[in-house]
């Protein structure tokens, strides 16, 4: 096992959306949406949990737009658009800002503050803790995407799953660059690995998600975990995400 030592953490907010000197804002998670309805009504579970409101980009209803409108609509004059998303990408640098702009212009007075996505290190203690005994390697599945920063970053989140775990690990995505998920597995095992888990860095359920596994599974793992959905440490990062912007 690594003895390098754990990364620090940030103090948790004192509420979720609350603005450095202000009241409590609403917050809208926003989430890509999916033909596949298990990855809606987790996103719709997480919002309950988390105390929020939920809008997706494609696929499902509402709009984020939509839900900002009605927000304003019963007075507020302030709320927080916080993607539900892993990677700061297309979506989180594209779609987020314009949901903002849409949002405000159809009521003026409302502002509309973009939070930073969710990905976040701390998430790969919940990857890990359910994980069966004598796993002694470990590929964190992942959407993909072209942007490298993207890629890095579950790079990242699979080298501390690993290092929590004290097993070998890397990431492994469903469509994009970089390596599939059964790659990984099949080099964890060229590497003497012989009981492999597989963790999904996923919010929800879904076709992705699926398609990450299925390479995972033919390649030989042992063990399939499940997206992170309301897990205690992604509700806490929606918290210092809402707080922060």
């Amino acid at each position: 096992m690594s003895d390098r030592p754990a990364p620090e953490t940030a103090a948790a907010p004192a509420a979720a959306g609350t603005a450095p000197s202000g009241p409590p804002r609403p917050i809208v998670l926003v989430a890509h949406g999916s033909p596949d309805p298990r990855s809606p009504e987790a996103v719709r579970a997480i919002a309950r949990a988390a105390g929020a409101d939920a809008g997706f980009l494609e696929f499902n209803e509402p709009h984020p737009v939509e839900v900002l409108r009605g927000i304003a609509d019963t007075g507020v004059s302030a709320a927080v658009a916080l993607p539900l998303l892993l990677t700061d990408a297309y979506h989180t640098r594209t779609d987020l800002p314009e949901v903002a702009k849409r949002a405000e212009e159809a009521r003026p007075g409302l502002a509309v503050a973009v939070a930073r996505p969710v990905g976040d290190l701390s998430l790969a203690r919940a990857l890990v803790r359910d994980l069966p005994y004598g796993i002694d390697g470990l590929v964190v599945c992942a959407a993909g995407t072209r942007v490298d920063e993207g890629r890095a970053h579950v790079a990242a989140v699979a080298e501390e799953a690993g290092r929590l775990l004290g097993v070998p690990a890397g990431p492994g995505f469903a469509s994009g660059p970089g390596p599939k998920a059964g790659d990984t597995v099949e080099r964890l095992k060229a590497e003497g690995a012989q009981r492999i888990a597989a963790v999904c860095y996923f919010i929800a359920p879904g076709i992705l998600c699926d398609a990450a596994l299925e390479s995972a599974r033919a390649a030989g793992i042992v063990h399939a975990g499940e997206p992170l959905g309301a897990a205690p440490e992604l509700l806490d990062v929606i918290a210092q995400r809402a707080a922060e912007a």
